[in-house]
């Protein structure tokens, strides 16, 4: 496939990707929001945070398997296992090298390495928003 044949199928792959994302973390901020916990202790706080931490991980399973594949059907790799593993080692930036897509597919591969660290970033950045709010109701609650 030629770069720009890359570039376009890459930008309709990063717009599925954080559209997945987005509608996980709109849903996980709408699920927080109903949440009501009679007394907040730490178990309840490691709870909720394992949970979300789970959701995180299972958005960007969905997403790694959605180039992966992407990756299958364009023929750059010979099967789908090979393609979900070389998908997931290049979202999460690992980078082994020990499968290289072909020469003329490395510019998708780049772009799924981009919008991958974007994403975890995304999730992490959610995790710490949780993690402060708890903190802050913490915080506010404690007696003087």
């Amino acid at each position: 496939m030629s770069s720009i044949g890359q570039l376009l199928l890459g930008a309709l792959l990063i717009a599925i990707t954080v559209a997945i994302h987005g509608a996980v973390m709109g849903w996980l901020t709408w699920q927080l929001g109903r949440r009501r916990s009679a007394l907040p202790s730490l178990w309840n706080h490691y709870a909720l945070l394992a949970t979300v931490a789970l959701w995180c991980v299972v958005a960007h399973l969905i997403e790694i398997a959605i180039w992966a594949a992407t990756y299958f059907w364009q023929k750059v790799m010979p099967g789908f296992d090979i393609a979900l593993y070389f998908s997931a080692v290049t979202y999460a930036t690992i980078g082994y090298g020990d499968v290289v897509p072909p020469e003329n597919w490395r510019l998708l591969a780049s772009m799924e390495g981009l919008i991958g660290i974007l994403m975890c970033a995304w999730s992490g950045g959610f995790i710490f928003a949780i993690v402060s709010r708890l903190h802050h109701d913490a915080t506010a609650h404690r007696p003087s």
